[in-house]
């Protein structure tokens, strides 16, 4: 059953914070040319009976990546995005264990792309993670979605009860419980010749570089950031799968030698050529060679939530593009560390690897309950 933390009537005007977590720092803007933002305007208070309700995903997986969206079942005008944005409200996961998830930030919701009623039923996701349609949003006909965030459950997150919980600070203003439930993933061996391994093995400066500048940008959370208004689609039209997210790998090297990771992502294994599209509306925020990843395009969709494609052979989207749902993005290849041509597609939010797949097929956010958590693909 939900908590539901009535908040007091004070004006919460707070420069918004990201020191909690693994969260990074908002990104500067991508064309120093571009025009100052708007000042913040001043925050709101909360309306006189301003109660707030968290809104969480039945039955989340390890591995799951979430929506969390927070109602009100109160009356009157609400902040704006940039005045939400100046409460620095935030949401977290809290685990069985008592540790604690990255912090993403509370944000407006952006304009759906048709009428949505918050009475409606939670839409399926189509992948083969998706799970079985939940039981019917349960949204007060006058709640109205304030805000919301994603986050995203790690495969090896602690199972059984956990929390979701509204933050200001380190103050707790609503709280959620929820259950977070197993699952299975497969394992699977990959032997690699002498110039395979030498890519995943041997020492390289630039290497050593592009891999941590990576996991900074995937890492950093911008509040401004919201660009996804609807889920996704798959980025290769088919869904031919040569490997499955999550998949435990023993890569053996040549002339011996083992190592061991997490499929971080998904891959479609399709001839050269084949046309890569964006899964979702969203900013791009590297597209660059790289040594291990091969020709690599990342895309943010919302504050922390970015979709990463691998492996490419021509890249068409350059740093700083706006790009829609189904946008060319560019050609399936096999550059970097790669056994055969294919696309290597992931999901990262807040720096968890997610399962890409469970956000296929759904058509509104944020007002359905469930999207199903990457470490460099490899």
């Amino acid at each position: 059953m939900p908590r539901i933390i009535a908040l007091p009537l004070v004006c919460i005007v707070a420069a918004f914070s990201l020191s909690i977590g693994a969260c990074g720092s908002a990104r500067p803007s991508l064309h120093p040319d571009e025009p100052a933002p708007p000042p913040i305007e001043e925050a709101l208070e909360p309306p006189a009976a301003a109660v707030y309700e968290l809104n969480v995903p039945e039955g989340p997986r390890q591995g799951d990546p979430v929506f969390i969206s927070v109602s009100s079942g109160a009356q009157g005008a609400f902040p704006s995005p940039a005045a939400l944005a100046a409460m620095g409200l935030s949401l977290r996961l809290r685990y069985a264990n008592g540790s604690l998830s990255p912090a993403a930030p509370l944000v407006a919701p952006p304009p759906p792309r048709r009428a949505v009623s918050l009475g409606g039923s939670q839409v399926q996701g189509s992948g083969p993670s998706a799970k079985p349609t939940a039981r019917p949003v349960e949204l007060a006909k006058q709640s109205l979605i304030v805000g919301f965030g994603a986050l995203g459950i790690a495969t090896r997150a602690p199972l059984g009860p956990a929390s979701a919980l509204l933050l200001h600070g380190d103050r707790v203003l609503a709280e959620r419980d929820f259950v977070i439930a197993p699952r299975q993933f497969i394992a699977e061996t990959l032997w690699l010749d002498r110039g395979l391994t030498s890519i995943r093995a041997d020492p390289d400066p630039i290497k050593t570089e592009q891999a941590e500048r990576y996991l900074k940008l995937i890492a950093t959370v911008d509040p401004s950031a919201v660009f996804l208004n609807e889920g996704f689609v798959r980025p290769v039209a088919g869904n031919r799968r040569t490997s499955l997210f999550g998949t435990r790998r023993n890569f053996h090297y040549y002339g011996g030698g083992e190592a061991f990771s997490e499929h971080a992502g998904i891959d479609y294994g399709y001839p050269v050529g084949t046309p890569i599209v964006a899964a979702g509306r969203g900013r791009v925020v590297m597209a660059e060679d790289r040594i291990v990843t091969g020709l690599t395009v990342v895309i943010e969709h919302l504050p922390g939530v970015y979709t990463i494609y691998m492996h490419l052979s021509r890249m068409d989207v350059a740093l700083g593009d706006l790009v829609e749902r189904a946008a060319p993005i560019g050609l399936l290849g096999a550059t970097g560390l790669a056994t055969g041509p294919h696309l290597h597609w992931e999901l990262r939010v807040l720096g968890v690897a997610s399962d890409p797949e469970a956000w296929i097929g759904i058509d509104k956010v944020p007002y359905f309950r469930t999207i199903n958590a990457t470490i460099e693909g490899r």
